[in-house]
């Protein structure tokens, strides 16, 4: 028995454990169909296992092991898809584009000869991606939908001039790198941020898509040089690994975020609050501009949690930050300090004008009751602003003069607006 693969196996399954545990642990979409796609890698490793073991039917199980290559980078394809993911006839119409793609892998093992028959294929294949890929789309993507519509007619283009004009054998390690090179650009495009992970997870793709013309062409015109399956091995466990090092940065990035904003509002806490305001104060320093701090609390706020419980305040909560962020530009910052209280840090200000043209504005916010409980709850707010360098310099003493200010709106039952 040929042990070729062994090592192989044992890698990839290795692989297929680590990402099960991550599965298991994220929970995500994405995280579900990388898991997919790396088992169908194990069964194209398997299948050739088997394939190199037995006597008869080889040609059959080579058809298997390239049709689970192929359907591996469907599923790498579909976890890049941050918003159709969730579709399942979304996802229904990509499978069943791929058939001809399948017929095409079993008409070539099975020893087809026939140049019209892959034509066909070829034709029904990239008839078939088009239409899967217009149907059900919205009007504001088709920009991308006609870039990405562009690209699979000319990688079928590519693939039927090499039926014509090559041999079905280029054509199908054709079709295997262009999928690999669609996974590396939607894996590129969909990244929430352009990390070191998400390009070196790209650039493997882009290795491992390269390895199949590759292969084909040395085996054409070098047939003497010989490389060993290891190195043509190596970039999919690069994929894998930047996959891995792409999650683990994603992890970090929300400790992080989570670290420096509150986790009600998702406004910033009082840790960023205070890293910005020193910002913006040193900024000032240097433009002789001024900044103003804005000192919010929400007046009678308790008895929202009082009538109605701590969920609906905590709604409350929720509707008055995102109508403040509303209201602001996007140089400043609105975080949360805690309860009910909220502070602005309004910059690179020239004039009282302009601070008092903010402040309204913010009390124009709460203008509007609140619905709670299908209930209209009308809430007013006592503001406090303390102004740098006109009141003072110091951050604490700034910091304390827009707390007073607002204390002693809030005691007169109006907004205080310094």
């Amino acid at each position: 028995m040929n042990f070729y693969l062994l090592p192989d196996f044992l890698a990839i399954g290795a692989l297929v454990s680590i990402f099960l545990s991550l599965l298991r642990r994220t929970k995500q979409t994405r995280m579900r169909y990388w898991v997919v796609g790396w088992m169908l890698i194990l069964a194209h490793i398997v299948s050739e296992f088997v394939a190199l073991n037995v006597r008869f039917g080889r040609d059959q199980i080579d058809a298997v092991s390239t049709t689970m290559l192929l359907l591996a980078s469907v599923s790498f394809i579909w976890a890049a898809n941050t918003r159709h993911r969730k579709s399942t006839w979304a996802l229904t119409r990509m499978c069943l584009a791929e058939i001809p793609n399948v017929a095409f892998i079993f008409c070539y093992y099975g020893n087809v000869d026939s140049n019209a028959a892959y034509l066909g294929l070829v034709a029904i294949g990239a008839f078939g991606s088009v239409l899967a890929l217009r149907i059900g789309e919205r009007r504001g993507d088709q920009t991308d939908q006609a870039l990405y519509a562009g690209g699979i007619l000319a990688a079928y283009a590519v693939q039927a001039a090499l039926v014509a004009y090559g041999t079905a054998e280029y054509a199908l390690d054709w079709m295997l790198c262009w999928h690999y090179l669609a996974v590396a650009v939607l894996f590129w495009r969909s990244a929430a941020r352009r990390s070191p992970g998400v390009l070196f997870t790209t650039l493997s793709l882009v290795a491992w898509a390269s390895v199949f013309p590759i292969a084909a062409l040395l085996y054409r015109f070098a047939p003497s040089i010989h490389v060993e399956s290891e190195v043509w091995n190596l970039p999919k466990f690069l994929v894998a690994s930047g996959m891995i090092l792409t999650l683990l940065e994603e992890q970090m990035a929300q400790a992080e975020l989570a670290a420096l904003h509150d986790a009600l509002t998702g406004l910033p806490n009082r840790r960023l609050y205070d890293l910005r305001l020193r910002k913006a104060l040193q900024q000032a320093a240097h433009t002789r501009k001024q900044v103003a701090l804005v000192a919010f609390d929400l007046d009678r706020f308790k008895q929202i949690n009082d009538r109605f419980g701590h969920f609906a305040g905590d709604e409350a909560l929720r509707t008055v930050a995102q109508r403040f962020v509303g209201r602001m530009r996007a140089s400043d910052t609105l975080a949360r300090l805690g309860g009910d209280e909220f502070v602005a840090i309004l910059s690179d200000l020239s004039n009282h004008a302009a601070v008092a043209r903010i402040i309204r504005s913010f009390e124009e916010a709460l203008a509007e009751p609140i619905m709670i409980d299908n209930q209209p709850v009308e809430l007013s707010v006592s503001i406090g602003v303390a102004i740098y360098p006109e009141d003072t310099t110091d951050i604490a003493e700034m910091q304390k003069l827009a707390d007073r200010r607002m204390y002693i709106g809030k005691c007169a039952d109006r907004p205080a607006p310094g």
